[in-house]
C-alpha cells in the first residue's frame, strides 16, 4: 500500500515526518492540502481526530505529529533503547514544542510580529544557549552521540527559522551571536544525509 502524507502547503508541523521520510528513503506522496480540500477529505473520517498532519502507512492512518515522527523513527530502528537517551530526546524536543508555542502565539493569535521581533531579540538568545549545551562535543547530535527524534525536530527548528534563505538575513545573526554551535550542527545533520541535502535543495519556500 502507497505512503501517503497529509498536511498543508506548509512546513508547520508536518516539516519534520517529510524529512524524517525523505531520510529514510521512504516514497511517498506528499498531499499538500488547502483548507476546501482537507475540509472534503476530513468529512470522510479518514483522520481520527479530525486533524492534519495524517499518514497513511502500513494500512495505518496515524495522526499527532510527534507521535508520527516516532513511529516512523521505532519503525526503522533509529530509536535508542537507553531510557536515559530517550528522555534526553524527547525531553528537548518537548522543549521547543514551547518555543513554537510562543512563536506560534505571536503570528497567528495575537498577529503581533513586532512582539515577536522583540522576543526574537531579548528572550530567544537564552533559549538558543540552553540547548546548544545540549549538543554532543562534536556538534553531531543532540541526544547522546547516536542519531535522535530530537536531531530531527531541532535541525528543522534551526535550519528553517534561521538558517534558510527566507529567514537568513534577519535571523541568523540571532544564531551566530548566541548558539553558533546550533549552526555547525544543523550543517552536520544536513550533510550526513543525502536524501534531506537534496531534499532540501528543491524544497519551495513557505513563510511558516
Amino acid at each position: 500500500m502507497a505512503i501517503r502524507f497529509h498536511y498543508f502547503d506548509a512546513y508547520g508541523r508536518g516539516e519534520v515526518t517529510r524529512l524524517i521520510l525523505k531520510h529514510l528513503g521512504l516514497e511517498f506522496e506528499d498531499v499538500r492540502h488547502s483548507y476546501e480540500t482537507w475540509g472534503k477529505e476530513k468529512a470522510t473520517g479518514i483522520a481520527e481526530f479530525g486533524q492534519v498532519p495524517l499518514l497513511q502507512i502500513d494500512g495505518h492512518n496515524l495522526v499527532q505529529s510527534r507521535a508520527i515522527e516516532k513511529y516512523l523513527l521505532r519503525r526503522a530502528g533509529l530509536l535508542s533503547q537507553d531510557v536515559y537517551q530517550n528522555y534526553l530526546s524527547e525531553s528537548l524536543v518537548g522543549y521547543l514544542d514551547d518555543i513554537g508555542q510562543i512563536i506560534a502565539k505571536f503570528v497567528y493569535v495575537d498577529k503581533d510580529l513586532e512582539g515577536l521581533a522583540k522576543f526574537n531579540q531579548e528572550q530567544l538568545p537564552e533559549k538558543l544557549r540552553i540547548i546548544e549545551r545540549r549538543l554532543n562535543e562534536s556538534n553531531t547530535h543532540a541526544a547522546g552521540n547516536s542519531i535522535s527524534h530530537a536531531d530531527f525536530v531541532l535541525f528543522q527548528f534551526i535550519h528553517d527559522y534561521f538558517l534558510r534563505p527566507l529567514k537568513a538575513e534577519q535571523l541568523r545573526p540571532i544564531l551566530e551571536a548566541s548558539a553558533p554551535r546550533l549552526i555547525q550542527f544543523a550543517d552536520n545533520f544536513k550533510n550526513a544525509s543525502h536524501n534531506i541535502s537534496a531534499y532540501l535543495a528543491t524544497r519551495a519556500e513557505s513563510q511558516f
